[in-house]
């Protein structure tokens, strides 16, 4: 080590993470079964396993540090973000997490918390304060770190600056891990800087990268992949409501005749400038503040979302009129009047607070009890931010109202509600709903109606919503609002299962696993061995992850049409291609003979070679397994009820002469 410490005097920065990789190394070509890295976390790992059960920590905050401490240590994970609701208490999580973190090698003890906004780097700085007795130092702005504590709380806007010389203070061998908050924005350029200083922009980096969001998602397959190489835990928000985690929601919500068709669109979602034209009027105005008259007056704490700052100040001005105390931030108020208005509504001074672009991140006001939906989005992860402010648990509170206004939902198809955020139809009324015993309620009659289908005979072709391998209709059947948001022939073979065929091309399968939406692409290759022809199918992992359907579609839709060309994509996947009216083919027609002993030509005639692909495509995906399934179950009940009926037959009482 003296050796090392007289090296490190003369080496650059970058030179000393090289010198210690080579030592790594040659270590381990040394002693093979030795393992750095195993060996300075080994005495570490025990600690952690023991400090991560702390009685003060909830049981899926100690599930999550195990989970991630363990891919890190015995899966070599290096790069992590995990996904957990607004209220779950990522900041506790990461708090306890950054002590348990192994060092690479000697001297690398710091931990570098990266975080976008003033309040989520001082929400950071209390938590492990609270939580720790490391030495903490910001550097943010005007608060300027000299770098000699164990952790860093850096602004993103700070130290990513482009061309910024403030970040050269800091030595990356010293740093053993980078924290990231609000990780969804990790795909900002600012991000990539900072990473790529400290050598985090590559799967082989010496420090274990950690990120945390309410909303992972990679729309695009390319915002998260560059930062991190897996999603290691995710915990979804209704599953944290079941389990008391989190508040109770109570949803209501109501249906404008305001049209947005017209409105512009920016980077996915609506233009704020265009969309204030069409909401921020007097009638739309009214008719949130009668709303919250009429249904959420006996609230103690209500937040209202407005789309820009003229859409605040008329909101505000409206509920003033009404006689109630309602105030608004935005980025034109001052900070100190933020911070003054913050407190009295925690305190709960006054029941109604307008915002706008301001608190749908690093907000922790528990008492928040309703919150007004008044600005739509298309944007999944910000509608979610936005509920979420109301989900944290309070004393004061028993549940949170959620009054959603949905504007032309028709016209719309991307617009995100409260109905399509649960995955149902967006057409969906919800009146003061409480959102577990609806959740509960609409699973219920969906397996009531699933359960529910009848096959009149063997060699009847019954087209209903589930899993039918005769369902022979072009949309993806179960959640017919898709055919909205994509033109390609999705079709549903499972329970959260969906796949496209790509013809020669192979298919891509959209399933959910453990609340997240993963892609998988197949490819069936066939060759010839010894005379004899084999087949196997080539399965690969594309870089789209989701909690979110809708949105696994369209990256789904976008990832076929760079991949193969926009004039294949269309004809191997569109709905509308041409070729899917021609008539069956007669290779289709024996396929289906052979898979399909029932059918019989009069059915068969009745498919046009589109229809025909589906149905194959269905029965080769796993849906023929489904529906067999039922079908069984079926036969099961009826053989039951006749069995109950002849029963009854033989004990009943008959009018007419003794036999």
């Amino acid at each position: 080590m003296i050796y090392s410490c007289f090296i490190f005097e003369r080496l650059s920065w970058r030179g000393v993470l090289d010198f210690h990789k080579m030592t790594i190394r040659k270590s381990e070509r040394v002693c093979s079964n030795f393992s750095i890295r195993k060996s300075l976390g080994s005495v570490v790992q025990v600690n952690m396993r023991y400090s991560s059960t702390l009685s003060y920590l909830r049981p899926y905050q100690k599930e999550c540090i195990d989970t991630c401490l363990s891919k890190f240590l015995d899966h070599k994970v290096n790069r992590q973000i995990v996904s957990l609701p607004v209220g779950s208490g990522k900041t506790v999580i990461f708090s306890h997490l950054i002590k348990q973190i192994p060092s690479p090698f000697p001297d690398a003890d710091k931990v570098l918390v990266l975080a976008h906004r003033e309040e989520l780097i001082d929400q950071a700085y209390n938590q492990i304060s609270k939580y720790s007795d490391l030495s903490i130092e910001i550097d943010q702005g005007e608060r300027r770190a000299k770098g000699d504590a164990k952790v860093i709380l850096g602004s993103v806007n700070t130290l990513g600056k482009l061309e910024s010389r403030r970040i050269e203070k800091y030595n990356p061998s010293h740093f053993k891990a980078i924290i990231i908050d609000e990780a969804h924005h990790v795909a900002a350029s600012s991000y990539r800087r900072i990473l790529k200083y400290f050598g985090a922009d590559k799967k082989e980096t010496h420090l274990f990268v950690w990120g945390c969001s309410a909303t992972v998602r990679r729309y695009d397959g390319l915002a998260l992949i560059n930062a991190f190489d897996e999603i290691a835990y995710h915990k979804d928000f209704l599953d944290m409501i079941q389990e008391k985690w989190l508040c109770n929601l109570r949803v209501t919500t109501i249906k404008t005749n305001v049209d947005l068709s017209k409105v512009k669109s920016h980077k996915g979602d609506f233009h704020l400038n265009d969309l204030s034209k069409y909401l921020n009027v007097d009638s739309r105005n009214n008719v949130i503040v009668r709303t919250y008259l009429e249904l959420a007056a006996q609230r103690k704490s209500t937040l209202v979302f407005g789309v820009d700052i003229k859409h605040v100040e008329s909101l505000t001005a409206t509920f003033k009129r009404c006689g109630l105390d309602a105030r608004e931030i935005s980025s034109k108020t001052k900070p100190h009047i933020r911070a003054e208005t913050l407190k009295e509504f925690k305190e709960r001074k006054f029941p109604v607070l307008v915002n706008c672009g301001i608190l749908t991140e690093g907000t922790d006001i528990p008492n928040i009890d309703c919150v007004i939906m008044s600005r739509p989005t298309k944007s999944p992860v910000l509608f979610q931010q936005m509920i979420g402010r109301g989900m944290r648990l309070s004393p004061e509170k028993e549940d949170c109202l959620v009054l959603d206004f949905i504007d032309s939902y028709n016209q719309i198809p991307d617009l995100v509600t409260t109905p399509t955020l649960l995955g149902l139809d967006p057409t969906t009324e919800m009146r003061d709903e409480n959102l577990e015993s609806f959740c509960v309620r609409e699973k219920e009659t969906s397996e009531e109606k699933k359960s529910g289908i009848i096959i009149d005979t063997p060699t009847k072709i019954h087209i209903t919503e589930y899993s039918d391998p005769f369902e022979i209709i072009d949309d993806c059947s179960g959640a017919k609002y898709i055919g909205s948001i994509s033109d390609n022939v999705w079709l549903r073979v499972g329970d959260d299962s969906y796949v496209i065929s790509l013809q020669s091309y192979g298919t891509i399968k959209v399933k959910k696993e453990n609340g997240t939406y993963c892609v998988i692409k197949r490819k069936k290759i066939s060759r010839r061995v010894k005379g004899i022809m084999k087949h196997y199918y080539v399965k690969e992992n594309l870089p789209i992850t989701s909690d979110s359907l809708s949105f696994t579609i369209r990256a789904s839709d976008k990832w076929i049409k760079e991949k193969y060309g926009t004039k294949t994509a269309s004809t191997i996947a569109s709905r509308y291609a041409k070729w899917r009216n021609h008539p069956l083919t007669k290779q289709q027609i024996t396929w289906l003979k052979k898979n399909l002993i029932s059918l019989c030509e009069k059915e068969l005639n009745r498919l046009n070679k589109g229809q025909a692909s589906n149905l194959m495509t269905k029965i080769i995906e796993g849906a023929e397994g489904n529906w067999k399934l039922k079908q069984k179950r079926g036969m099961i009940v009826e053989k039951k009820k006749e069995k109950e009926k002849k029963k009854k037959e033989k004990y009943a009482v008959k009018v007419g002469p003794l036999m």
